[in-house]
This record gives C-alpha cells, sequence and structure tokens, in this order.
C-alpha cells in the first residue's frame, strides 16, 4: 500500500470501479467491460489496497458501496469523464487541422473585455484559432459581406443598416474631439456642437470613418461648420489635424492617445456601442460558440463606457 496521501492513478481500475458502481454487480460489469468476473475482482482489490479502504460490502447476493466507495465515486465519475474528453481532445489534435475564425478590430478601441472573451474561448476550444487583423480604411461591413472576415470588432453604426449583420454591444465609446495644440479649441475641456460653429471639420473619405447618426449635413450647415473630406485614408486625415487647419470626430476608448493632439470630450453626443458584428448566413459551429461565450460575459458584466 502507497503512503498516506499519495495515489498512483490507474484509469483500467478506476474504470472498473465505477462501472461496479454503477450496475452494482461483478458479473455485469465484467460483460460491459468485455472481461472475466476474477479480472474485475482483482482490480477492485487492487485499487482497495491502493487506497487502504473498502469501496464495496459484497455478500453472495449483493453489492453496495460503503460510504468511503459512495464518496470515491461521486468525486471520481466527473473526473473521469473529464480526463477521457482531455484525451480524445489531445489525440484529436494530431489528426484535425486547426480551424481559423478571422477577427477584424477597430484600432482605436479598448480590448480589454474581448480579450478577455478570446482567451476564454481559446482555452474552451483548442482547436479555433482566432486570427486578429487590424482594420484598416475598409470598413466592417464591407469586409463581412465578402466573406473576408468572419467577426468584426466594430461600432454598431457600421452594421446596423444591413439586416442579414448581426451585432452584439459588449462596450461603448464617448466621443472625442481631436484638435492639434495650437488649435483655437484646445483650450476647451470638454465641447458641444455649439462650440465648433466657424470650424473646419476634417473627415476621411472611408468607410470607417461615416456616422450619419453623428451629425447630419443639414445640422452642419446650421452650425456653420465646414466639412473637408478630400483625405483617402485615415492616417492622412490625422496628419491634416495634426497640421492645425481643422479638427476631427471619433469615438474612442479614454485611455487612447495621439501623437501632437488633444483629445476633448463632446458631450451632446450619446456614447456609441462597440461590439462584435458577424454575418448571419455564414454562421458556423466555431462563430456560434464564440459569440455564446460573448453573451454568457456579458451577462456578467454589462456593457459600460470605456
Amino acid at each position: 500500500m502507497i503512503t498516506k496521501g499519495e495515489f498512483v492513478l490507474n484509469t483500467s481500475q478506476i474504470r472498473t470501479f465505477l462501472t461496479v458502481a454503477q450496475t452494482l454487480s461483478y458479473i455485469r460489469a465484467a460483460e460491459l467491460l468485455y472481461t472475466t468476473q476474477p479480472v474485475v475482482s482483482y482490480q477492485i482489490k487492487a485499487l482497495e489496497t491502493e487506497l487502504g479502504v473498502t469501496l464495496f460490502n459484497r455478500t453472495h447476493r449483493s453489492v453496495e458501496l460503503t460510504t468511503a466507495g459512495s464518496y470515491f465515486y461521486q468525486q471520481m465519475e466527473p473526473l473521469m469523464r473529464q480526463l477521457e474528453t482531455i484525451v480524445q481532445t489531445v489525440q484529436s489534435m494530431n489528426a484535425q487541422t486547426p480551424k481559423l475564425i478571422n477577427l477584424l478590430v477597430r484600432r482605436l478601441a479598448d480590448y480589454a473585455k474581448l480579450t478577455q472573451i478570446i482567451k476564454n474561448y481559446s482555452e474552451s476550444c483548442p482547436l479555433v484559432h482566432v486570427n486578429i487583423l487590424t482594420q484598416e480604411d475598409r470598413g466592417s461591413r464591407q469586409l463581412l459581406v465578402t466573406g473576408e472576415v468572419e467577426m468584426a470588432f466594430c461600432y454598431q453604426f457600421e452594421v446596423e443598416n444591413d439586416p442579414k449583420l448581426n451585432f452584439l454591444p459588449i462596450m461603448e465609446s464617448q466621443y472625442y474631439v481631436l484638435v492639434s495644440k495650437t488649435h483655437p479649441l484646445a483650450a476647451y475641456k470638454y465641447l458641444t456642437f455649439d462650440d465648433l460653429s466657424e470650424q473646419k471639420l476634417i473627415l476621411a473619405n472611408t468607410e470607417l470613418h461615416r456616422n450619419p447618426r453623428l451629425i447630419t449635413r443639414a445640422q452642419l450647415k446650421a452650425k456653420k461648420i465646414a466639412v473637408q473630406t478630400i483625405y483617402t485614408s485615415f492616417d492622412s486625415m490625422l496628419i491634416a489635424v495634426q497640421s492645425g487647419i481643422g479638427f476631427t470626430i471619433l469615438p474612442c476608448s479614454r485611455s487612447k492617445k495621439f501623437s501632437g493632439l488633444l483629445k476633448i470630450p463632446l458631450k451632446d453626443v450619446k456614447p456609441v456601442p462597440l461590439g462584435i458584428a458577424w454575418y448571419s448566413v455564414r454562421t458556423t459551429p466555431e462563430l456560434e460558440s464564440f459569440i455564446a461565450l460573448a453573451e454568457k460575459q456579458n451577462a456578467e458584466q454589462p456593457p459600460a463606457i470605456v
């Protein structure tokens, strides 16, 4: 017998014990295990010797679990099921090519909650790799519809007009006005649209920078805010703002910093939902599992402004 506190796991003995405990019959257990009754008796006796306890009270007519045997069964049965699942998963890894889910992410977002979802998903689905792609000038909707990505971590306004695109909000982002340190607006601690009157709004002519719910063209005209959209990329737009010729408006996380620019809260615009979007007609089991995990985390940590 081994010393107290030590135990050498013999899966054959454990499997025999579990089968006898479930059938309360050495004969029936032998049939289910495709072996003989003497072998079953030997395995149980060896396990009892290993543990130093009696697991079964056995008579000519019946087999019953002892108190120790009942406790051992209750604890060991789920562990053995988990062990079998782990073994099957590991064995399948050698034969299967890992599946891939492409996830497009926003450059200006806070990734804390998203990374936790990815971590939990990777642990629960080790055969699926989440490939993270950085969003550039092409918008989330375009890449989802064309099938270049399966999911996008994006703003709701980017996908809300397409009924085939699903959206799960997991956080919210505040709008900010970005200006150079020498711009007249740089003196403000916070801004409203009225403060932007007579100023020039710089926008990039890309799908990334279109939000119809932010402010309409008519409102811009009424507030005398000029709009310049000659810039063909997000980065070129930021360079123009850094030069001091105008300002831009972006939703982003509180912690996001921009080189050479000040970030001033825009108070009269509601925060915009930020979350996971996917194309409903291309749903896969892997994608469904990811969304289910994200929904579970949402229930535990409701969306909040980041």
